[in-house]
């Protein structure tokens, strides 16, 4: 899994990879919850699993498909920097 912290108070991201990152971090945080307790199903573990696989491969795809355009002159113009809302 990748590692997708939203501790940090600043981060320098589109708003579709502070989206999609912060998905995965709260579907991370739902399975170590359900993992931890006695009381869930093996499909609701699997289901989650590849919701965040789903999630990973989103924001890869999305950052190798848009490297091209950050390496541009001026393409990380439209970046900014977010506050975690958290």
């Amino acid at each position: 899994m990748l590692n997708f912290s939203m501790n940090s108070r600043y981060q320098l991201s589109s708003e579709y990879e502070y989206n999609v990152s912060k998905l995965i971090s709260e579907k991370v945080k739902k399975l170590q919850e359900l993992q931890n307790s006695g009381n869930s199903s093996s499909y609701e573990k699997d289901f989650l699993k590849m919701e965040i696989e789903t999630l990973e491969s989103l924001y890869e795809n999305y950052n190798v498909g848009l490297n091209y355009f950050r390496r541009a002159k001026g393409g990380r113009n439209g970046l900014r920097e977010l506050s975690t809302k958290e």
